[in-house]
């Protein structure tokens, strides 16, 4: 086992790899990583006209000698993750941020899922998260310092409104973070998970009415919903700090508890 380095990602130079980051909440991470110095793979699935919008706003911030790589594939197949960490590791080199982001979402009620649909959602949602994790561990590890970031939900907690399909799956990650947390914390590596609700310029949220809007702030405490950048405060804070693992940071006006 290494030496492991203590040091915050703000005084590091970092080669970063957000999943499902040309949109939404992976993109606002994303160019959080861009402008605090990283240089940054971003996977995508289908929609190639907005991982070119991506591309364009995350080259537009990028420091002196960083790059930023736009890569297509399916997150939860693990042939495409060995060909994208090969692919980064050559472009970049070492990978020792990764945010686990990629997800799926189709909302359906238990007995018209079909077990491909139950399949698919675990499989992009949950493998997906351990496909990566563990192709980009020799990095950290070989580093002595590392920051593996899941992106859980509120379902995770309460089951949400989606289904139990993703509600299992955003639950499946929060174990994974806090066994991965357990067993890598002596290398420097730590491993959490953020669990978002109700973030009105990101995912489903971005086509609903006032009305519906109106309907959600009525499930949450404080007087707004959240924002894209809500979400990246919370990331920021567990990328700098070396004293915090296996912890679920719940950003969602205080949802849970109602």
């Amino acid at each position: 086992m290494g030496e492991a380095n203590l040091e915050p990602a703000s005084e590091r130079l970092v080669n970063a790899v957000v999943t499902g980051g040309t949109r939404g909440l992976g993109l606002g991470l994303a160019q959080s990583l861009v402008r605090r110095g990283a240089s940054v793979a971003v996977t995508y699935r289908h929609d190639a006209a907005a991982a070119e919008k991506a591309r364009q706003d995350l080259e537009s911030h990028l420091q002196p000698g960083r790059s930023v790589l736009i890569l297509q594939g399916d997150a939860g197949d693990p042939r495409v993750v060995e060909r994208h960490c090969r692919g980064i590791r050559e472009a970049l080199g070492p990978v020792t941020v990764l945010v686990n982001n990629a997800g799926i979402m189709p909302r359906q009620e238990f007995e018209a899922i079909s077990d491909a649909r139950w399949d698919e959602t675990i499989r992009v949602n949950l493998n997906a998260a351990f496909y990566w994790s563990s192709r980009v561990l020799p990095d950290m590890k070989e580093a002595g310092w590392g920051r593996i970031v899941n992106i859980s939900s509120i379902a995770a907690r309460g089951g949400g409104v989606v289904g139990p399909h993703y509600a299992a799956s955003k639950a499946g990650l929060l174990g994974l973070t806090r066994y991965s947390a357990r067993e890598l914390g002596p290398w420097g590596i730590t491993v959490n998970a953020i669990a978002p609700a109700f973030i009105q310029d990101a995912g489903i949220f971005t086509n609903l009415s006032a009305e519906q809007k109106e309907d959600l702030r009525a499930k949450i405490v404080v007087p707004r919903l959240g924002l894209v950048r809500d979400v990246v405060r919370a990331f920021e804070y567990l990328l700098d700090t070396p004293f915090v693992t296996g912890v679920c940071l719940d950003v969602n006006g205080g949802a849970f508890m109602i």
